[in-house]
């Protein structure tokens, strides 16, 4: 069963599957390579890595909703998302993860997630209070803001594909008001991590700010902006989301936010694995043919194969791509504050790494 496919009707089933035959015949003319080539090339790498432990048809269709079924404007902007990503280096920013970033701007709290909405989506706190335009460099705040878009992925539970966002203004001045970060996050959604997003909530807006809110309220797509809600009072919110899951300043009774830093174990972890060339290597290896045979069995049902042993097939490919991915994990990403407070759990970096300081067998890989 594909909880993916089997709530599409037939004209956007056709649609994902000529959005495949594009993507891949663009990624072909972008590399120059042929169609079973292209797990070895730059853009397949980043699409497989943007996908991660995701049901691939999952990151094609999030396009094909924020374009309107438009296959074309689908796959051209995910060529470009690939090259941003590229170019922008969202590989190695997730492979050093908060060793990347400004800890102390982590520790202000400006932005986090706790918890989550009634109908299961994850809740990421923005506090624009604790952002000052000028504190920090730009690139910090955007290395920032692609982490915790990153991040939030990993919070998804299948079949929830959106967060729900809420911005509490409350002691927020003009000084807290950077355009440049919020042009950058709008681009950021809207371009390269479409249809991410539930409820847009805003807390104790100070409508003195009511201009500036007009401007930013341009800048949205129509269909963002349907997703904007002002919450005018507690009740409102706990409609929303159970307050047992909020923190104290957003009127729920979890302790407030408080940055947990790398530890002496983490840092362990974390050299043991960039010392392990040979076995990022094999997962490396491992990964790519999972990638290859899935491209090979997707493109059998776009060109219209629908047989059992077909759709079969692919699902089973489906769960080697994941598998390959979580062995290749420990070597491309890192544990955050998220995985020490239990709410990310990936138990792959503690058995991996068990498993290469006592010696024991290598990663569990398969190869097609």
């Amino acid at each position: 069963m594909n909880f993916v496919l089997d709530n599409l009707g037939r004209a956007h089933t056709n649609a994902l599957k000529q959005a495949w035959i594009n993507l891949i015949n663009a990624i072909s003319k972008e590399t120059s390579l042929k169609d079973n080539q292209i797990a070895d090339s730059v853009y397949g790498d980043e699409l497989f890595r943007a996908i991660g432990y995701d049901n691939p048809d999952v990151l094609l269709l999030r396009w094909l909703r924020s374009r309107k079924w438009n296959v074309n404007a689908s796959v051209s902007q995910i060529i470009e998302t690939l090259k941003w990503r590229h170019d922008w280096g969202v590989q190695e920013l997730i492979a050093n993860g908060e060793r990347a970033i400004s800890e102390e701007e982590i520790a202000t709290g400006k932005t986090y997630f706790m918890g989550h909405d009634r109908e299961g989506r994850p809740v990421c706190c923005i506090h624009p209070k604790e952002h000052i335009k000028g504190q920090f460099p730009h690139e910090y705040s955007e290395k920032l803001t692609v982490f915790c878009v990153e991040t939030y992925r990993k919070l998804l539970q299948p079949p929830m594909e959106s967060v729900t966002v809420i911005f509490d203004m409350a002691g927020s001045e003009a000084k807290n008001m950077d355009l440049h970060q919020i042009k950058f996050l709008i681009t950021l959604l809207d371009n390269y991590y479409p249809d991410s997003l539930g409820h847009i909530l805003i807390l104790n807006f100070p409508w003195i700010l009511g201009k500036t809110w007009a401007l930013i309220k341009s800048w949205l797509s129509s269909t963002v902006q349907k997703k904007v809600r002002f919450i005018h009072s507690e009740e409102e919110l706990i409609e929303l989301i159970d307050p047992s899951v909020l923190p104290e300043r957003l009127y729920g009774t979890q302790p407030n936010f408080q940055y947990i830093p790398s530890s002496a174990e983490d840092e362990a972890i974390f050299n043991v694995f960039r010392a392990d060339t040979k076995g990022k290597a094999i997962a490396e290896a491992a990964h790519r043919d999972a990638v290859r045979h899935y491209l090979s069995v997707t493109l059998q049902w776009a060109n219209g194969n629908e047989s059992n042993s077909i759709l079969s097939e692919r699902k089973k490919a489906r769960k080697q791509l994941k598998h390959t991915f979580e062995q290749l994990s420990p070597y491309i990403s890192t544990r955050t504050h998220y995985h020490r407070v239990g709410v990310i759990k990936e138990p792959i970096f503690q058995i991996a790494y068990d498993r290469l300081v006592r010696g024991k067998e290598e990663p569990s890989v398969t190869f097609f």
